[in-house]
């Protein structure tokens, strides 16, 4: 169950603000731009729609509340990169998990490759031991399995629809957009965000989640409209197996490398990968 909760991962909002509002400059600011946010928008989706390969780091504090007195905290620190054709990835990192009762910090490596050529491996740290899988899920559920949910093209169509909801801020390099999405307004936004980081939950069990607090803020860079860095920060109810959990989840994924990626299988894992067949 615990684990189940943890893969529930991967300023204040200016409310109908208007699509055609320019970015306000924060102190300092001296290189302007007259860009509405729905511009911004319009064009930093349209450069992920040429990006085929990225480099990103992820970091997540998760404070979980079981319910029943107990509570677990967990963290992550992960390194990914993913090529979209032909479909390759990697991810490799760390989850740190406090187990509720005895208090003890468990690490858990979390290490994926897969390229066209090789296929697919990931690192079982029960056994210590590289194993090579069958492969027939796509990049993006092959991600959420691993929980992470990293397509900056994905989480730009998703907060798009709700472009009027953000604030609009501008340094010299960078656009800063902040969407404060509390209320039952933003309830849809917040079951598709968990719908893309847990595919295989039940419809059911999304619709009976209570949602506090959640806020994005997404850094686009002003001159290539490269979405550089997603923040999400949410704090939820859930309901699983009749116990109620409350999650205060913050992660930050940082993106780089935008079409200068490579993925490489360590050799480690394909000299000593046991092969598992479905």
């Amino acid at each position: 169950m615990k684990k189940k909760m943890l893969l529930a991962l991967t300023g204040v909002a200016v409310i109908a603000a208007g699509c055609n509002t320019t970015a306000t400059p924060k102190e300092n600011t001296t290189e302007k731009s007259d860009l509405s946010l729905e511009e911004v928008f319009t064009k930093s989706v349209e450069r992920q729609n040429e990006i085929q390969s990225f480099n990103a780091t992820i970091t997540m504090t998760q404070a979980m509340d079981i319910g029943d007195g107990s509570k677990a905290d967990t963290t992550a620190n992960l390194k990914m990169g993913a090529v979209k054709e032909p479909m390759q990835f990697f991810i490799d990192g760390t989850i740190s998990m406090t187990e509720p009762t005895s208090g003890e910090k468990l690490d858990m490596p979390l290490k994926m490759y897969m390229t066209a050529n090789d296929g697919l491996y990931a690192y079982d740290s029960t056994s210590e031991t590289w194993l090579k899988l069958q492969q027939e899920a796509s990049l993006e559920e092959m991600l959420n399995q691993a929980g992470v949910q990293a397509d900056a093209s994905e989480q730009l169509k998703l907060l798009e629809k709700y472009a009027t909801d953000f604030t609009f801020e501008q340094t010299n390099n960078e656009y800063i957009l902040t969407l404060n999405a509390g209320g039952d307004k933003f309830k849809q936004l917040i079951e598709e965000q968990l719908a893309m980081t847990m595919p295989e939950a039940p419809v059911e069990q999304l619709e009976n989640l209570s949602f506090e607090d959640t806020t994005y803020q997404l850094t686009i860079d002003k001159k290539t409209y490269d979405l550089k860095e997603m923040k999400l920060d949410m704090v939820i109810s859930m309901e699983m197996e009749g116990i109620t959990a409350k999650i205060d989840q913050k992660s930050t994924t940082k993106y780089e490398d935008f079409n200068n990626t490579t993925i490489t299988i360590p050799q480690e894992a394909l000299d000593n990968a046991q092969e598992i067949n479905n």
